[in-house]
């Protein structure tokens, strides 16, 4: 039924994107209201009207602060910033049968703020290459105000970072917010100027380490008050930051099927590209079946709760609708469009 309906199947992930699921973890698609057609801004018109020269200036534009406030209230926004902490908060619970909920505040808070830096941060640097050229839901091709959306993105990350160290030093857990600055710096060199090393294909893994091993693991200790030479003596925070890294890596790599031509032409060597769609299909069947295995292995050795096993037994069938689509629709760019927010709902 999605294949042969692409829109309602992205109607469909966009309701779905607010619910916890295993798979929730980062995507950087928020939706546009309006359809921005890129076509040619010379300098000299920008600079009549202070904007930006960016390619594709023409049409009705939407007004920064009301597009940074709607993504900052999105049920996605909350999704992707805090599920890691929700699931490492969950292990530590499980571990010392207690919580911080100022931490647990004050870091989700946070981690909005950060993830919302990533995806205007995201959309300004694209925009600078070309590769966002056709990408309706870019806020720089919504609003035509690159500059603007970047100086959005920096208030946003000074925020998230402020609110960051408020926990850190009221915990004194120096480590653990060492290791979340980590995970943010390695926000900005996927997509950053000079580093751009998701344009060299290597997005997948640098999400996995930020949003798995370091994130989650540092969001367990900061809410255990534990160090992290303590890890190995809990492995569930290992598994757990394991398969938050493997589902978040996961729907990264379904948002580039659609995305492959622009990719190519902007010299963005993504999966897709690099590979192939078919060979993508077959590396998200891969990591979909590890994550189930790692889990079972998990809960056979007694590291996961027996709680967590409906749930998990639940996914399955997002799991199995999610490969079903990409396996008969790779090849297809329109349809195959819905494939990231199935990955989400997953």
């Amino acid at each position: 039924g999605v294949a042969g309906a692409p829109d309602s199947a992205l109607r469909s992930g966009r309701t779905q994107m607010g619910r916890l699921g295993l798979g929730t973890g980062i995507t950087h698609f928020v939706v546009g209201r309006n359809a921005c057609l890129r076509g040619a801004a010379g300098r000299s018109d920008a600079a009549k009207t202070g904007e930006d020269p960016i390619r594709g200036a023409s049409g009705k534009k939407e007004e920064v602060v009301p597009v940074v406030i709607n993504m900052f209230l999105s049920p996605l926004a909350f999704g992707v910033a805090c599920i890691p902490l929700i699931a490492a908060t969950s292990a530590a619970y499980a571990v010392t049968g207690t919580v911080s909920l100022y931490r647990l505040v004050v870091l989700a808070a946070s981690a909005i703020f950060i993830i919302l830096w990533l995806n205007l941060s995201n959309d300004a640097f694209d925009a600078v290459t070309g590769v966002d050229v056709q990408k309706v839901e870019s806020v720089v091709n919504r609003t035509g105000k690159r500059k603007a959306i970047l100086w959005a993105a920096n208030i946003c990350l000074a925020i998230g970072i402020l609110l960051m160290v408020a926990v850190v030093v009221t915990s004194k857990q120096y480590t653990s917010g060492l290791m979340l600055l980590a995970a943010v710096s390695m926000g900005y060199i996927y997509q950053g100027p000079p580093f751009r090393l998701s344009y060299k294909g290597l997005g997948e893994f640098l999400c996995f380490i930020a949003f798995g091993p370091l994130a989650t693991n540092a969001f367990f200790l900061m809410q255990t008050g534990l160090q992290p030479s303590d890890l190995m003596r809990y492995p569930l925070a290992i598994v757990t930051s394991t398969l938050l890294g493997l589902t978040t890596s996961t729907i990264l790599l379904n948002s580039h099927y659609h995305q492959i031509e622009s990719d190519a032409r902007s010299g963005k060597l993504s999966p897709a590209v690099r590979l192939g769609t078919k060979k993508v299909t077959s590396i998200v069947f891969a990591l979909v079946s590890l994550v189930y295995v790692i889990y079972l292995l998990a809960l056979a050795w007694g590291i996961m709760p027996l709680c967590t096993l409906p749930p998990v037994m639940l996914s399955t069938k997002d799991a199995l609708h999610l490969c079903r689509f990409i396996r008969s629709n790779h090849e297809q760019k329109q349809v195959i469009k819905p494939a990231k927010f199935l990955a989400v709902k997953w």
